[in-house]
């Protein structure tokens, strides 16, 4: 059998690497239109930025090593034009612009994504995008040889992120503009703005809630930049990180099923429309996953994945469907360092589940620390769970912290394939001891918080909500020590410490027909302040998250000043 493979990097050169283990026989072709297959995607903006130091260890994979250990065929530099279904080849023609035909069995299409660039910032000097080796090295390049001080992110996500981080580490200024009102779309704005005061502590200045309408070159050699909302900013060079688009164009012009937004439309096995044809990674868009599932992402885990499904699935002969592989879809688990934060999620937002209209939606936010908090440093970490209130069921979580935010996520991800629910979080067993974590770690604390709501032992506030509340008939009460008050507090709080409440309820200093909202320095004593009136029949909320949350809600940032 001859399996042809459009596409050398994670999607297909894993598809030929284990076809390569499970079938000896089989004849396998790599074309990749770049001169070089394998190399680490995710790792251009550090090479970008100098943490890499060596262009040449972000090549995992040479052609060499296809070539010997795998027996597999690469040409490189060569460019698939077209794919004839009919006569099952596939046209190329390489730097030479020589023609040939490659004929297959079977094709497997892992073209991947192009970033997306306006017409606007088309063939400008100082313009880049971090999707190939070339532009990291072309952007080292230019910061090296151009003398610019100063740049220009487009885009807040992942590749946006990163790159302000590489270029700070540079030596430049920086300046990010997002189109949306925050950074990072895969989380919620509560979670997001940890992102803010972090960008905006190592001098990168946020423009939020804009995007870029032009960019002109000057005389001098700098960038013109227009935004939409009709302010300019004069930069050194810029970087587009603003999403991309399938490569998809093959695909179309032979007849397979595309999506509308031009993703290649593949079944749970990873096949087109076309039997004989697969396709994977960053380019299909896959129908039959579980609703709480993606079936579109371009992340380098979910590709791995479907390289498996796809190379076991290519072996199979006509009668053995019940034998093929599936890909479950993705939960979306992500994460990315931003200086010296990281951040990270898995599942759906809040935001997003609100858009949806999706019913019984909450969240609690826990502030825990990542090991014991008298053992050495005890650095936080900010764990948001996002949860059915009636079932239980986790529909998502963020984290954010300096260390162990990947562990917590990688807890709660594997859970949530098995349909865990609150309760699954707070039973979880962690590897505890004094440098590691705590008898409970963040994802116990947040489990146990959230079943406390499910069981309809506790009602929280989120500090959004606390204005809605009728001033006339609300008493809110920070529950901590004084000292702690007076070192900063909720405006219209009024200290009583949680020592002090039984004392006040049985002197009957407290309204029972009025409605209490407590908060504590994380929500943990709030807890038990909530429980005690509830248990004389007075209600009660915990602010989720305690002070900690509202220093951050509050936090008025320059993005949000200069708004």
């Amino acid at each position: 059998m001859k399996v042809v493979i459009i596409g050398g990097t994670t999607g297909g050169a894993g598809v030929a690497a284990r076809l390569r283990r499970l079938g000896e026989k089989v004849q396998i072709a790599m074309i990749e239109r770049n001169p070089y297959v394998s190399y680490a995607g995710c790792g251009l903006p550090y090479y970008a930025g100098g943490i890499v130091k060596n262009k040449d260890d972000l090549f995992v994979v040479d052609k060499a090593v296809f070539d010997k250990r795998f027996r597999v065929r690469v040409s490189t530099a060569t460019r698939a034009v077209s794919i004839d279904r009919k006569e099952k080849c596939v046209y190329v023609k390489n730097l030479l612009l020589q023609a040939d035909k490659v004929y297959y069995d079977k094709l497997v299409i892992a073209t991947g994504a192009t970033p997306i660039v306006p017409p606007f910032a088309k063939d400008k000097k100082g313009v880049f995008t971090l999707r190939t080796v070339e532009d990291a090295v072309g952007l080292r390049e230019y910061i090296e040889k151009s003398g610019v001080t100063d740049a220009l992110v487009v885009g807040g996500g992942f590749i946006g992120l990163e790159a302000c981080e590489n270029l700070w580490r540079q030596g430049l200024k920086v300046t990010l503009a997002e189109k949306a009102p925050q950074v990072m779309a895969v989380m919620d704005e509560d979670m997001a703005k940890y992102l803010h005061m972090e960008l905006e502590s190592k001098g990168v200045t946020l423009k939020l809630g804009v995007g870029v309408s032009d960019i002109a070159e000057t005389a001098d050699g700098k960038l013109n930049v227009t935004l939409d909302n009709g302010s300019t900013l004069s930069t050194g060079l810029v970087v587009l990180a603003i999403g991309v688009r399938p490569e998809s164009t093959l695909a179309a012009d032979c007849g397979l099923e595309v999506s509308e937004r031009g993703f290649i439309v593949v079944d749970d096995t990873m096949r087109t429309s076309d039997p004989d044809i697969f396709a994977l990674g960053d380019v299909v868009t896959v129908k039959g996953v579980p609703e709480d599932r993606l079936g579109t992402l371009a992340l380098a885990g979910p590709a791995a994945k479907q390289a498996r499904v796809v190379s076991s699935n290519l072996l199979l002969n006509e009668g053995e469907e019940s034998k093929a592989k599936h890909f479950k879809g993705s939960l979306g688990v992500s994460i990315v360092r931003c200086f010296n934060l990281t951040a990270g999620s898995v599942g759906k937002t809040e935001r997003f589940l609100a858009r949806e209209g999706v019913k019984d939606v909450t969240s609690i936010t826990v502030h825990t620390p990542h090991h014991v908090s008298w053992f050495e440093t005890a650095l936080p970490v900010h764990l948001k769970l996002v949860f059915n209130k009636v079932t239980g069921e986790v529909l998502g979580a963020q984290a954010v912290g300096q260390v162990s935010v990947d562990k917590n996520l990688e807890v709660i991800s594997a859970l949530m394939q098995k349909g865990a629910t609150v309760y699954d979080l707070a039973d979880f067993e962690s590897a505890y001891a004094p440098p590691f974590s705590a008898p409970r770690s963040p994802v116990n604390m947040a489990g146990c918080v959230a079943a406390n709501v499910v069981d309809g032992l506790i009602e929280t506030v989120n500090c959004a909500d606390l204005e809605k509340f009728d001033k006339d008939k609300t008493v809110f009460l920070d529950i901590r020590e004084k000292e702690e008050f007076e070192a900063g507090s909720i405006p219209g709080f009024i200290n009583l410490p949680m020592e002090k409440i039984r004392e006040e309820i049985t002197c009957e200093r407290l309204d029972p027909d009025k409605t209490y909202v407590l908060t504590c320095q994380v929500g943990v004593r709030g807890y038990t302040a909530a429980c005690i009136l509830r248990g004389y029949g007075i209600k009660a909320y915990n602010l989720n998250g305690g002070y900690v949350s509202y220093q951050v809600y509050s936090r008025k940032l320059k993005c949000e000043r200069d708004a």
